[in-house]
């Protein structure tokens, strides 16, 4: 029995040692500690990625040892997001993504992975896209025009092919825009704020809602409250006017669209519901992703370009907002913007035109 229980303490020693060793050679910083945030343990990368040293730093508490302002706050608060995009107190050049893993009672793991040239080449892209779209937009404009000065009807022969090459320009021209507009908004940390006056907003949403619809839906209006917001005017109705002209292009005719705006103790929301097909809950988490369709076809048969939503939600990120969808297949669904009670300012004398 005891060299039985000595063989089998030996295997777990011999495996707690793999596991150190394992964890010790990871690239990413691991670091172990009890309730208190004290420093049991961590791994090589730790020294490297969050400056801790060792044995100097063992049992010392987390916030004293580690250079980065919003850690304990963070950890306090329980960590279920990740802490993304902080700079390293090691090394200015490198940008960390941290993870708390809870284990055992009370324990904890900090994981920080080194990100930068993840977003290096995310600024790549980023800075690919932009270049790319500004270069096309010349030509683009060029083309449009030109096929603008042809008229169909007189030319019998090709008037079906000239439509369709006015349709597709029109819809290349519209992508380049809204990739334009999503690289501008990817560089923008934050937008200009000022008064944005909501009901003659809601008026002039309604209005466009009419015009894109040319009597094919019944579309309605809701105003239940009078507080503004605050944030860049421009953006935001850029924002729900990709949801409205989305609601007018996937409602069948003689469908109903209901533009609402209300604000109160719990935030302002304005939604846009719909008695459209419906999307079924699969699609719904990736809807915000760039040129993520749902049906193909009938996006291509609409115009949609496949970014709408995505300046929808960057647009509401750029306003500590978020977007909410709620859907279900054949019955519709409604998109709402969730703004926090912070951005919202009493009424104040307005116009009725935004």
């Amino acid at each position: 029995m005891k060299r039985r229980t000595a063989r089998r303490r030996a295997e777990l020693f011999g495996l707690l040692r793999a596991f150190r060793d394992a964890a010790a050679a990871l690239p990413d910083a691991f670091v172990a500690m009890d309730e208190s945030q004290r420093v049991l343990w961590f791994n090589a990368a730790a020294g490297r990625l969050l400056g801790l040293a060792y044995p100097h730093d063992l049992g010392a508490r987390l916030g004293d040892v580690v250079g980065i302002p919003q850690l304990v706050a963070w950890i306090e608060a329980g960590g279920a997001e990740a802490l993304t995009d902080v700079i390293a107190p090691t090394d200015a050049d490198v940008h960390l993504t941290l993870r708390l893993i809870p284990y055992a009672q009370g324990h904890a793991l900090l994981l920080a992975r080194d990100v930068s040239q993840l977003l290096r080449l995310e600024k790549v892209r980023r800075d690919f896209v932009a270049n790319v779209s500004h270069e096309l937009r010349t030509p683009l404009t060029v083309v449009h025009g030109y096929l603008d000065l042809i008229e169909p009807e007189q030319i019998p022969e090709y008037e079906s092919i000239l439509r369709e090459l006015r349709n597709q320009s029109r819809r290349m021209t519209q992508i380049v825009e809204d990739l334009l507009t999503l690289s501008r908004l990817d560089a923008e940390e934050a937008l200009p704020e000022a008064r944005v006056a909501m009901r003659p907003l809601m008026n002039s949403l309604h209005r466009d809602a009419q015009g894109l619809s040319r009597g094919r839906h019944t579309i309605v209006l809701e105003c239940d409250g009078d507080h503004d917001l605050l944030g860049s005017s421009k953006d935001l109705y850029s924002a729900f006017s990709n949801l409205v002209s989305n609601a007018v292009r996937y409602t069948p005719t003689g469908g109903r669209i209901t533009i609402g705006w209300s604000s109160g103790a719990r935030g302002g929301h304005m939604r846009v519901t719909d008695t459209g097909h419906g999307i079924s809950a699969q699609h719904l988490p990736r809807l915000t992703e760039r040129f993520y369709r749902v049906s193909t076809s009938r996006s291509r048969e609409s115009g949609g370009t496949g970014l709408g939503l995505s300046i929808v939600k960057h647009v509401l990120q750029l306003h500590d907002a978020r977007l909410e969808i709620e859907s279900e297949v054949g019955a519709g669904s409604t998109f709402t913007c969730v703004f926090e009670r912070e951005r919202l300012l009493a009424p104040e004398a307005q116009s009725e035109d935004f």
